[in-house]
């Protein structure tokens, strides 16, 4: 757990995309969102007790982020692809939101709600991140700024087993949402420029049967 705090204390997407987004440094980025392992190492079962969980309401939409059109669809995209990409986007601006309540409010069971919007790696790795903030009291504040665009759509996958994907870049801004320790209200996250992260957002077949955002890499690229 002190791994994870030393990530935690460092958030300024992920997972991020925090986590999503972006709310954390590069090396604790690579490690929330870049590392598939992290899906093998952490079961859902570490997370929580699923059955006991209480579902949480579905996250409302930021000021930053209501105005903003569904996507920035290529014109050459063809009518499939330009449902998809509007799809994969509701999706991922859905996790951003989530991502920034989660850490707001760390102490609740994030479980339900991260499992209707994403998929491990990521989901494995925001949870850990949030239970990480919940068990040494620091909660974040304010809101992260994000504007994404659809980068690419691949609707190629099929019978031999590839998934559809959409691509979404977005420039994150963590610096008004900082992370501090409740019983003080020091502040301990660090801050960064505005910078690039790149979420994969993957269509599941049946059972799931939806999109979901299962990686998320913030880059050293700043926006």
């Amino acid at each position: 757990m002190a791994a994870g705090l030393d990530r935690v204390l460092e958030t300024g997407p992920a997972s991020s995309p925090a986590s999503l987004l972006g709310t954390a440094p590069r090396a604790v980025d690579r490690v929330r969102v870049g590392i598939v392992a992290l899906g093998s190492v952490l079961t859902l079962a570490a997370c929580g007790t699923e059955g006991d969980a209480t579902e949480q309401p579905p996250p409302a939409p930021s000021a930053s982020e209501s105005s903003a059109a569904p996507t920035s669809a290529d014109p050459s995209m063809d009518p499939d692809e330009v449902a998809a990409a509007d799809a994969a986007m509701a999706v991922y601006r859905d996790v951003t939101r989530l991502v920034q309540d989660a850490r707001r409010d760390p102490t609740q069971d994030w479980l339900p709600a991260y499992a209707q919007l994403t998929a491990d790696p990521y989901r494995s790795a925001e949870l850990l991140e949030v239970s990480a903030l919940r068990d040494r009291g620091i909660a974040h504040t304010g809101e992260v700024a994000h504007d994404p665009e659809v980068a690419a759509v691949d609707l190629a996958g099929g019978t031999d087993g590839t998934l559809r994907t959409v691509t979404i870049q977005d420039c994150v801004d963590t610096q008004d949402f900082p992370a501090t320790v409740q019983a003080t209200g020091d502040v301990v996250s660090a801050e960064r420029p505005p910078h690039v992260a790149v979420a994969t957002v993957v269509f599941y077949p049946q059972p799931e049967d939806r999109w979901l955002v299962a990686t998320v890499d913030v880059q050293d690229e700043t926006c």
